[in-house]
């Protein structure tokens, strides 16, 4: 049975009806939004019973089609967030019942802004490897810097990018890995990398307590010419399921709702292949990892989407108070005109009264209400902050700063708020990349690249503002090497290289192996000889208070010379 979860649990109301939806009700005096405001709680985690061992192609060619209808109602949800991300919103739908012809639609894509300075900021640096413990240095270290080094052959820093994209958009993100099949590829890596689009890809995982992954999909849309008995001929669309399990690798074909499976060519030798429904895989382990931002599932629009279509209606309201004001109503107070009258009077820019009645006097009047900008701008910018914390982006101060130290302002302005989002983000990446750094090592192994390298000797390692506090760092850095912390370790809690692998290598190349004890040893020699002179001068200093100490039988005479100074002599004792 498939049971599915996704933020908190749904009932049957919104499970049928996909989303929950609040329609904007206003009176008709006002300006309404003819769209509702969409609420979502959380991309579904697709679950099931079945046990890994049972997996079969023909078992999933049976559950596949319930997994699918699950995963449409994710898919219609991150289109609707990716296609706000990108700037179509509800306000582009505003319409006006009064003065419709002074109808301004202004757009601020805040959800782009919030998107792009997270991905910025968490994944600005590229993610490296760097080695944990001291385990085998002298062969470890090599291999992760091959292991940096494959992946920067791929463009994974590209790729973590654009998965992040899909992370803060709608919550979730998917990474496809394989063997390098290609043999034209001129890179070194022995693996591919890709970031496959999360609505047309899912991952099912075992409703038991471990919640381990069952099987992996991705589909793709496909078109046919088909022809009819009587010579009709139409197009027929249907859509190729390609599953990956840890073992096998099947695939389906879907056409008006059924599900086939396809046979696939297994090469037996040079010349000959054979036909299977399951294809073995040489290296055993998911082809496609999940990357969730939280166990929700919640992307940052989501969290902030009523905030923003707020926004966008008060600047749009805000500025069509203005043209309403500009373009003003007049009122003919005791006086009678018709329409041809008013369009004379408004081309020659002059306005002829008379009063009739002195009792009435005859005036003409602009109606005008004109909304208040800085009532306005005090909902905006509330709103605006509440936005910006929620979604962990520091504000950007305007105000002249006072005695504030650097580290207050950081924290006034939200920057230490982001830094500790930004490590919660990497915990949840972390979680995925392990996973697929097992992948990548057993096709590593497999293709004799990477012999020793183990996961445990792994640590993943982001970079953020190396420039940042640079004396303390630095100074820091010094106080390690004056320590004597081991210099791998050392490189890579001062945060200063975003590869300190690499910069060990390379200082050990230009310096020699020793560069890290040779200061140290330095500082020990110039230490003891310093004690040394020391030792001397009390040595010297306790001879000449033997000297004046009248109890050592020594005496002395002192007379003064011409120039003032003290003359001493020592006589022998008699």
């Amino acid at each position: 049975m498939l049971e599915i979860y996704g933020g908190i649990k749904r009932t049957e109301e919104q499970e049928n009806n996909n989303v929950a939806e609040r329609p904007t009700e206003s009176p008709v005096t006002v300006t309404p939004i003819k769209d509702y405001q969409r609420v979502f709680f959380g991309r579904r985690v697709l679950t099931h019973s079945i046990k890994k061992s049972e997996l079969t192609a023909e078992k999933i060619r049976q559950i596949l089609p319930q997994v699918l209808r699950e995963h449409q109602k994710n898919a219609n949800e991150i289109d609707y967030l990716y296609n706000y991300y990108k700037g179509k919103q509800p306000i582009l739908k505003k319409q006006k019942n009064v003065r419709p012809e002074i109808n301004n639609k202004v757009l601020e894509n805040h959800a782009f802004e919030i998107v792009e300075f997270k991905k910025a900021y968490v994944y600005g640096e590229p993610v490296q490897y760097v080695q944990k413990g001291e385990k085998d240095n002298q062969i470890i270290n090599p291999e992760i810097s091959d292991l940096n080094r494959f992946m920067e052959s791929e463009d994974k820093s590209s790729r973590d990018k654009e998965l992040a994209e899909w992370q803060y958009i709608c919550g979730t993100a998917y990474r496809w890995t394989d063997v390098d099949k290609d043999e034209e590829d001129e890179d070194d890596a022995p693996f591919e990398i890709r970031i496959p689009d999360p609505r047309r890809t899912f991952v099912v995982y075992s409703s038991g307590i471990k919640g381990e992954q069952l099987f992996s999909g991705h589909y793709s849309y496909f078109s046919e010419s088909i022809q009819t008995e009587n010579g009709e001929e139409f197009i027929s669309k249907y859509r190729i399921v390609t599953v990956y399990t840890e073992k096998f690798q099947c695939e389906f074909k879907e056409s008006f709702g059924n599900f086939e499976i396809l046979n696939l060519e297994m090469p037996i030798n040079d010349t000959e292949t054979q036909l299977v429904k399951e294809y073995p895989l040489t290296i055993k382990g998911h082809r496609i990892i999940e990357y969730p931002l939280n166990n929700a599932r919640l992307g940052l629009i989501e969290l902030v989407m009523t905030g923003l279509n707020a926004l966008n209606r008060i600047k749009s309201d805000d500025l069509d108070g203005i043209d309403q004001f500009i373009q003003s109503l007049l009122v003919f107070v005791n006086q009678d005109v018709d329409a041809e009258d008013v369009v004379e009077l408004m081309a020659l820019g002059a306005v002829k009264i008379n009063s009739n009645d002195p009792n009435k006097p005859a005036d003409i009047k602009l109606l005008t209400s004109q909304l208040m900008h800085s009532e306005t701008k005090i909902v905006t910018d509330d709103i605006y902050n509440n936005v910006l914390t929620i979604c962990g982006v520091p504000r950007l101060n305007d105000k002249p700063s006072g005695g504030d130290t650097g580290q207050a302002r950081l924290l006034g302005e939200g920057w230490t708020m982001a830094d500790e989002r930004a490590k919660q983000d990497e915990l949840s990446f972390k979680k995925s990349e392990r996973q697929f750094l097992k992948l990548i090592l057993e096709i590593c192994k497999y293709k004799n690249t990477l012999k020793n390298l183990k996961i445990s000797d792994i640590d993943i390692k982001f970079t953020r503002n190396k420039s940042d506090n640079l004396l303390v760092k630095t100074q820091g850095l010094m106080n390690m090497k004056q320590a004597q912390v081991p210099p791998e370790v050392a490189f890579t809690i001062c945060g200063l290289f975003s590869d300190p692998n690499d910069v060990y290598i390379k200082g050990k190349k230009y310096f020699g192996e020793d560069f890290w004890k040779a200061e140290s040893s330095t500082n020990i020699d110039n230490t003891n000889i310093e004690n040394v002179e020391n030792n001397k001068g009390e040595k010297k200093e306790n001879q000449s208070i033997e000297k004046s100490n009248p109890a050592s039988g020594v005496k002395t005479s002192r007379t003064n010379n011409e120039n003032g100074s003290v003359k001493t002599e020592v006589r022998d004792k008699e």
